[in-house]
């Protein structure tokens, strides 16, 4: 037989329990008043040594009754009594368990109220928003205790999606720029005609170059998915020989929109850093710098060394970014409001990724920039002699080492 779904609720049976206590416990103490109160009537007259009593009937008249008499007429006083308390019980009875059931269906639905909210709230969340929270007010009950490990739950899920957003991110930004980079060579070597068996050789090693950067990212990002630890990479790197690759690598690109690229500074330093990381970070800014630089301008990556700190950076003659800007420039998927023309326009996650490699290695990355004069950013690492810090307020720097480079390149 099919049973309506309100009785397979847990608030029905709270309600039926809770009147199967109430009215259990209402039934056994009514029987046990009929009981004790039947036994308490039983036995002789209630005025066992008054052998004559007299019952005025009318004024003036009297009635005289013998002893027997008296308890025949107690005996039936009693059984009335004895009736009357059992049907008032039947009727209490009654009453008691449509009572009890009201009740406990009441009660039942105001205990189970917090876990309806626990419910609603989890009907609502979605995979694109974790945010909702339960948020129970009330007493610190097991109820409260079970809506709070609720919110810490979804905390966590809301975190381990934040995460898993993350990662993604960093794939498609990882994998974009060296696909972007042998794409972009290769459609140089294609389309010039005049090609000779060098210059395709050497657009062939450049994309085997990068096709292996490429492998060894993919390789971490594997090893990071089935959450093994990566091994530590920190070793010796020459700055000036870092940067003479990334320029061979973002060559074709910035020879299709004609834009210079030119190498400053002399050889070294030698730093400890994770080279693949270094790299990337410094791809990241010459990458940004070749997309949105003015074609036909010129790009300027330097290395060098400044009191105790060596620096890499990349300098460019872009249209600059605003000053209320540079506090912001470095969060993680930032955008400027000022579309397009911003030196660091659409750069995404780039910037901070840069950021994340330079306070990885004990350093940090500075910005100069103006509108219209464009833009320097500078990588600074730590190799020793404990020099003062480069950047006062983490964003700009003391000096800007690329720019005086420039200037005396210049004069």
């Amino acid at each position: 037989m099919h049973r309506p779904t309100w009785t397979r609720s847990v608030r029905f049976r709270m309600a039926g329990l809770y009147t199967l206590v109430v009215f259990g416990l209402g039934a056994m103490i009514v029987v046990g008043l009929n009981f004790f109160f039947s036994r308490s009537i039983e036995g002789g007259a209630v005025s066992a040594e008054l052998q004559i009593r007299r019952v005025a009937s009318e004024p003036g008249a009297a009635v005289w009754i013998d002893a027997v008499a008296l308890d025949d007429i107690e005996r039936l006083a009693n059984q009335t009594a004895l009736e009357k308390l059992r049907q008032m019980s039947l009727m209490t009875l009654g009453v008691l368990f449509p009572a009890s059931l009201a009740a406990g269906w009441v009660i039942s639905g105001r205990v189970l109220r917090p876990v309806e909210q626990i419910a609603d709230v989890a009907r609502d969340i979605q995979a694109s928003d974790l945010s909702r929270r339960i948020r129970l007010q009330g007493p610190d009950d097991e109820l409260k205790h079970l809506a709070d490990t609720f919110d810490a739950m979804l905390d966590r899920i809301e975190q381990g999606v934040e995460d898993q957003r993350r990662f993604i991110q960093d794939i498609s930004h990882e994998l974009r720029n060296p696909l972007a980079t042998m794409a972009t060579n290769l459609d140089v070597a294609l389309t010039d005609p005049a090609a000779d068996e060098a210059s395709l050789r050497k657009v062939a090693r450049l994309v085997r170059s990068t096709v292996d950067r490429t492998s060894r990212t993919v390789e971490g990002l594997m090893r990071f998915a089935r959450r093994e630890l990566p091994t530590s990479s920190v070793r010796p790197v020459e700055l000036s020989g870092l940067a003479r690759e990334v320029v061979d690598e973002l060559q074709g690109p910035a020879d299709r929109r004609q834009i210079t690229l030119r190498q400053a500074g002399g050889r070294g330093p030698m730093v400890l850093a994770d080279r693949e990381e270094l790299r990337s970070a410094l791809a990241n800014l010459l990458s940004n710098a070749v997309r949105l630089a003015p074609e036909r301008s010129t790009i300027v990556i330097g290395s060098g060394r400044s009191a105790g700190w060596a620096w890499i950076g990349v300098q460019d003659e872009g249209p600059g970014i605003e000053a209320t800007e540079h506090s912001r420039i470095f969060q993680r998927n930032w955008r400027s409001d000022n579309g397009d023309r911003s030196a660091a326009s659409g750069a995404g996650i780039g910037l901070s990724i840069v950021r994340q490699v330079a306070e990885s290695s004990g350093g940090c990355v500075t910005l100069s920039s103006e509108p219209g004069v464009g833009s320097s950013f500078v990588v600074w690492l730590p190799i020793g002699g404990g020099g003062s810090p480069p950047s006062t307020d983490g964003i700009h720097p003391v000096r800007d080492p690329l720019r005086e480079l420039t200037a005396a390149d210049r004069s």
